[in-house]
């Protein structure tokens, strides 16, 4: 009898504790669960009753916190977007009266001072430069939020290239470069944005003008195999040194300052990455100093 007894209740106890831990295994699946759901932002908040109340008045606490956080880092995004808006706006105004007035100073002609007409190409130049950093501050801007609009469309690329090598030597600052164009290939069919990819590489050309000498000499040169479409853009300056060239595509570094003047914005290479990036493609440059520098973009292709 007593054995009897004994057997009973220890079926008993064994039987409450598989109960329980099967209830403790089925509250922890639902905590998981919740804690996912908090994370993918879709929770409802649960009130919770028992032993786990304090638990769950946490997670609704926490995912209360996390919702509050998520709707003022978007505030802020938002205002941080009206702000580029404004600023930008606001300081591309006053420059439509300067431009108009040096304009009219430059286009004077012998009726104005030789001092005048210095002046007057100063301001011109002060507005390109103003002008170049708000539209770059812009795009990488638009390139960090993912707003860039993006319009790919297959398209001969070799032409592409010869075109803008050509549009680069009408500008008056450039006609008198020299730009070798090197394609064994009359078309290579490949879907890019035209506006982006135009940035970049008019981007890694005129870096080259800009951070050399009058004499310096560029080679563009397309060629594909292997997987793979590259456009080599080389010049035969001053060169980097390795530190240079690690940090080249680094936002607002910026080169020497050389005889053509102000280097730029610090910008233009940073850019030019995320363009090439925006294209599954990769970019790296390589230097030697005294020698040159050659920027190596790499598509994949077909």
């Amino acid at each position: 009898m007593v054995l009897a007894s004994t057997g009973i209740l220890f079926a008993a106890v064994l039987l409450a504790g598989l109960l329980y831990g099967l209830k403790t295994a089925g509250n922890m699946r639902h905590l998981a669960e919740c804690i996912r759901d908090i994370s993918q932002r879709r929770y409802l908040p649960i009130q919770g009753r028992g032993t786990y109340r304090e638990l769950y008045d946490s997670l609704n606490a926490m995912y209360g916190e996390l919702q509050e956080s998520d709707r003022l880092r978007e505030e802020t995004a938002y205002m941080q977007r009206a702000w580029i808006a404004g600023i930008t706006h606001d300081l591309r105004t006053p420059l439509s009266p300067i431009r108009g007035y040096a304009e009219i100073l430059a286009d004077e002609g012998e009726k104005a001072g030789k001092d005048c007409r210095r002046y007057a190409k100063v301001m011109l130049q002060n507005v390109d430069r103003m002008e170049s950093l708000m539209d770059d501050l812009k795009v990488i801007y638009q390139l960090e939020s993912g707003i860039l609009p993006m319009d790919f469309r297959e398209q001969n690329l070799v032409r592409f290239l010869r075109e803008l090598v050509i549009c680069l030597l009408n500008d008056p600052k450039y006609q008198d470069r020299t730009i070798h164009f090197v394609c064994t290939e009359e078309e290579l069919p490949v879907s890019f944005d035209r506006k982006l990819l135009e940035r970049a590489v008019l981007n890694l050309m005129v870096n080259a003008f800009v951070h050399g000498d009058s004499e310096t000499e560029l080679t563009l040169k397309v060629s594909a195999g292997d997987g793979s479409l590259e456009i080599a853009v080389s010049d035969n300056g001053r060169g980097m040194t390795e530190e240079e060239a690690a940090r080249a595509f680094d936002r607002y570094v910026r080169g020497r300052i050389t005889e053509q003047g102000q280097e730029g914005t610090g910008l233009g290479l940073a850019i030019a990455k995320e363009v090439v990036e925006l294209h599954r493609g990769t970019i790296e440059a390589s230097a030697i100093p005294g020698t040159g520098t050659t920027f190596l973009i790499r598509f994949p292709f077909p």
